[in-house]
């Protein structure tokens, strides 16, 4: 039987529901086989929160008289790369794929910005991009829900370890998934109260119910605010049946509520609310972070530091049975400073030299410092090492950040999902006129709708003075004609338009586009090439779009403003011009009568003789 008729025929026999068992089957077989992966995640975490030794060495180190020193160069780095991430952060884009949805992308741009802002979705990505980076994936999901106003798009952050999915997923950001979902803890009471036909279920899920592992447990673990409080596991279950998105919330056997997603993307098609994303998959469709490659030299760094404190605090000594009295006495006086060893006479006694070995260890300590530096978020990102210039700080920058890249493009990869799922889902639900209040970098805030009705009357002032007196003579309106308040059409109708969501990426400009700037600005500055200021502007590396756009509106302000005065001053100069002229005119024809007069009269008096 082929693979194409075992589907048709599953399709056919497929419950409409798919059972309990079967949901919670797959739960328990993502539990069971992502055990090793959580387990290295949960580790992970620790050695970013400096948990990096074990009870027996914290032991082994105190008994030693050495103090549990750990030089945490992984936290180091993962906080430079969380500090990337708050410098890179840009706002969604919408542009349109036809021409006539030109006007309309800046509306769905404003609107994806506005739920972004309202949901605070920095902070939301940014706990992601730290899951990302320390356990390996994190996610979150882009729902509605009915609020005073109207539908409200909402943004749900999801911990990594609330998290589970299908382990036969390969894919960084899950799309093979056949489920995922999320564990939840409630209280006893609050489940009974929301469902209380199966108060008695509940009770028994509080007696029977246990986990298989530790990672879904409840936050904190063996703490309780109250003793008497009982919370109780839940599973939220995404899961594809059939081409169909569908949604289960159960315990154990016990399913409390169930349905088919409502959500569908531009084309209709039936869409998962959960967005999850890895940073790397290996072969065993395991997901890690960057963290994970950084352990074992880190494990490294702090044991041949204790190596080489031990080294130096303890001294290595050979001699004949019985040079000393007590060989424990001796140790102790010779790990002090100011020790004395009294030896038998006659009898062989000296401390050997282990200053090599010293010397070893701290070589392998500083070559260990180096391996590391070299991972993720290296030396030259930094901006560290030998004074350079500023040019050449950049371009080590630069190519520091291309073994990076990746990692940066699977986040940007989870963000543009997320901002597709808002859009979505504003397409969905916001049928209704909607003001939304946007607010940019500079805090200016200003209000788009979204839905307007645009009734004739308000069509009619909106045209030009002669096509608006063509249509109303074509129509035959009449004064207080009550076909001018009918909707003729709809401002920013977000469920027509059609358009593409993408991200700006963060103001890291080439080594290349620096250096040219730089030669544009020179080339202004000195005058020898005129250089139009809009280039200037629109080849700034330090600028963002919106920047730009914002600089170059104000410089077109300031030009047309300055074109208007000197429309409005041109008649005043030419009148002044036209008087200039009359008067030179005027006394030119007076000097010349006056000259005229003079030349008579000198002619009567015989001053020149006549011709």
């Amino acid at each position: 039987m082929t693979l194409a008729a075992v589907e048709m025929e599953a399709e056919v026999i497929a419950p409409r529901e798919m059972p309990v068992s079967r949901l919670a089957e797959w739960f328990e077989s993502a539990e069971d086989a992502t055990d090793l992966a959580r387990r290295l995640s949960e580790r992970d975490r620790d050695y970013f929160d400096n948990w990096q030794l074990t009870d027996a060495q914290v032991a082994e180190l105190r008994r030693r008289g050495q103090p549990p020193v750990v030089i945490n160069r992984i936290q180091r780095k993962i906080e430079w790369l969380k500090g990337l991430e708050a410098q890179r952060r840009t706002d969604p884009r919408a542009f349109p794929r036809t021409p006539q949805h030109q006007q309309g992308s800046e509306a769905a741009s404003d609107a994806i910005k506005f739920v972004c802002d309202k949901e605070d979705f920095d902070q939301t990505a940014a706990a992601v991009w730290e899951n990302m980076l320390i356990e390996g994936f994190g996610g979150g999901e882009v729902v509605h829900r009915e609020g005073p106003t109207g539908v409200e798009v909402v943004i749900n952050y999801y911990p990594w370890d609330r998290l589970f999915y299908d382990p036969h997923s390969g894919r960084p950001d899950f799309g093979d998934a056949r489920y995922k979902g999320a564990v939840i803890w409630v209280d006893a009471d609050d489940l009974k109260q929301a469902y209380p036909d199966q108060g008695g279920g509940v009770d028994e899920l509080m007696r029977t119910s246990a986990g298989r592992s530790d990672t879904y447990d409840d936050r904190p673990q063996d703490t309780w605010a109250d003793a008497r409080r009982k919370r109780v596991r839940l599973v939220m279950m995404h899961y594809l049946d059939a081409g169909e998105w569908r949604w289960c919330l159960f315990s154990g056997s016990m399913v409390f509520a169930r349905g088919v997603s409502p959500y569908v993307d531009e084309h209709g098609a039936s869409v998962c609310p959960l967005i999850m994303q890895s940073a790397y998959v290996d072969r065993e469709n395991r997901r890690y972070g960057a963290v994970r490659t950084m352990v074992d030299i880190q494990d490294e760094i702090n044991k041949r530091r204790s190596k080489a404190l031990h080294l130096l605090s303890q001294r290595q000594t050979m001699g004949d049975k019985g040079a000393v009295e007590s060989v424990a006495g001796m140790k102790r006086e010779l790990a002090r400073p100011d020790g004395h060893v009294e030896v038998m006479p006659g009898m062989r006694f000296e401390p050997l030299q282990t200053g090599d070995m010293v010397s070893g260890h701290f070589a392998l300590l500083q070559e260990a410092k180096n391996e590391i530096d070299l991972l993720g978020a290296n030396n030259a990102m930094q901006g560290e090492g030998p004074a350079q210039s500023g040019r050449a700080v950049l371009a080590r920058q630069q190519g520091g950040l291309v073994e990076i890249a990746p990692l940066l493009d699977r986040f940007s990869m989870f963000k543009r999902n997320v901002y597709r799922a808002v859009w979505q889902r504003i397409r969905q639900f916001w049928t209704e006129e909607r003001w939304i209040r946007v607010t940019d970098e500079e805090k200016n805030a200003r209000f788009v709708s979204l839905n307007h009705p645009v009734t004739l009357e308000e069509h009619l002032l909106s045209l030009p003075e002669e096509e608006a007196r063509a249509l109303v003579q074509e129509l035959q309106i009449l004064p207080g004609d009550p076909r001018l308040g009918e909707v003729v059409a709809v401002k920013a109708d977000v469920a027509s338009l059609d358009v593409d969501i993408i991200l700006d990426e963060a103001p890291e400009a080439m080594t290349l586009q620096g250096e040219t700037f730089n030669a544009i600005v020179s080339l202004a500055g000195s005058g020898a090439v005129p250089v139009p200021p809009e280039m200037i502007v629109e080849m700034a590396p330090g600028l963002r779009r919106e920047q730009k756009d914002k600089i170059l509106d104000l410089m077109k302000a300031q030009q047309d403003a300055a074109a208007q005065q000197q429309q409005a001053i041109a008649p005043l100069g030419e009148a002044q011009a036209m008087a200039d002229l009359e008067k030179t005119q005027s006394e030119a024809q007076r000097n010349a009568a006056m000259a005229a007069q003079a030349l008579a009269k000198a002619r009567s008096e015989g001053a020149f003789p006549a011709f």
